[in-house]
């Protein structure tokens, strides 16, 4: 079986998008790697985590992704600046009303001399990596100098340093939101409301398990993938200890937003109802007398010359003293 690999130094980089079983198969033949971890990964059941083996190490890592359609227009790459590196392309990430974020899966075998990711379509930062890799030496050499979990990290480091993007559009979703609250639709702000705090609980499932990992790796309680590396991981547990923290600014932005719409939707409905109590106690005692005068019973001033017309004032009447009651009461 083909895998598709980069060798540089001795180490390989065996990048596979969307793995087929007979790749999955190959890696278990080729590698070792436990059976259980390959159908975990295939079937997506397992949560970020890392495991040690004798052979080889696992970390599984959620992020956040935007799910394409024929309708979204396709954004452009470009680049954003690493820490250590050159110049990585990040996809920019689509600015489309209303999309949900979801979550994909990136697994990570770690051998002495070997990176083994297993991702899908969702993952183009790793694809764009590799490719990179593939062109020229100055990234191999950047990137797969250092040893297997160097390039892990730099894998981690850009699939992280992404994820803030995501958190951007959540933001700006919430000041849309919060300009128009009093320009759109009660139901599209209730559904752009709905779609936001949904992306940040969505967001927030992906992060929360990051953050013990990143914190043990710091810590050191890795062996395999600690030794010099604990700097590095620093810095991937402040950036998601960034992005946890921005996210639950957001939380709290959305949940205030949302009841100061709640309230003032209340107010639009109290005010509504009032205008509706007023005009009806206004036309009741003028039903009232309509209907009396049109029953077949003799009633007074009904026989008089202009009783038409002298009802017809009364009830004018009747009807104005009313509005001039409840503008004095100030309930209308």
């Amino acid at each position: 079986m083909n895998l598709p690999t980069i060798t540089h130094n001795g180490l390989s980089f065996i990048n596979l998008s969307k793995p087929t079983e007979a790749q999955l198969r190959a890696l278990n033949k080729n590698f070792g790697f436990s059976l259980l971890n390959l159908e975990d990964y295939l079937y997506k059941t397992q949560i970020p985590k890392i495991e040690l083996y004798k052979e080889y190490s696992l970390l599984v890592l959620d992020i956040p992704y935007i799910q394409q359609t024929s309708k979204t227009k396709e954004p452009t790459n470009k680049p954003l600046t690493n820490t250590l590196t050159s110049q990585i392309p990040f996809p920019a990430i689509p600015r489309v009303p209303r999309k949900r974020i979801n979550i994909g899966e990136v697994d990570f075998f770690i051998g002495k001399d070997y990176l083994v990711v297993l991702h899908d379509e969702k993952t183009s930062q790793i694809d764009e990596l590799f490719e990179m890799c593939k062109i020229t030496s100055k990234y191999r050499e950047d990137v797969m100098g250092k040893g297997s979990v160097f390039l892990l990290y730099r894998i981690v480091d850009i699939l992280i340093d992404s994820s803030f993007a995501y958190v951007d559009a959540v933001t700006n979703a919430i000041d849309s939101i919060d300009r128009q609250l009093e320009e759109k639709s009660s139901a599209d702000v209730i559904e752009d409301i709905s779609v936001t705090r949904r992306n940040i609980v969505v967001f927030e499932t992906m992060i929360k398990p990051a953050l013990p990992i990143f914190a043990d790796l710091e810590k050191g309680k890795y062996a395999p993938l600690n030794g010099e590396m604990a700097l590095y991981w620093s810095n991937i547990l402040d950036h998601v200890q960034k992005i946890w923290d921005r996210l639950d600014d957001n939380k709290e932005l959305i949940e205030g937003i949302s009841r100061s719409y709640e309230s003032l939707l209340t107010v639009r409905t109290n005010e509504i109802i009032r205008v509706l109590t007023a005009f009806t106690a206004i036309l009741l005692p003028l039903t009232l007398v309509a209907s009396l005068y049109g029953m077949n019973v003799h009633l007074p001033f009904a026989d008089i010359p202009g009783a038409f017309y002298l009802l017809t004032s009364l009830m004018i009447l009747i009807a104005v003293a009313m509005v001039i009651y409840f503008r004095i009461k100030n309930w209308f």
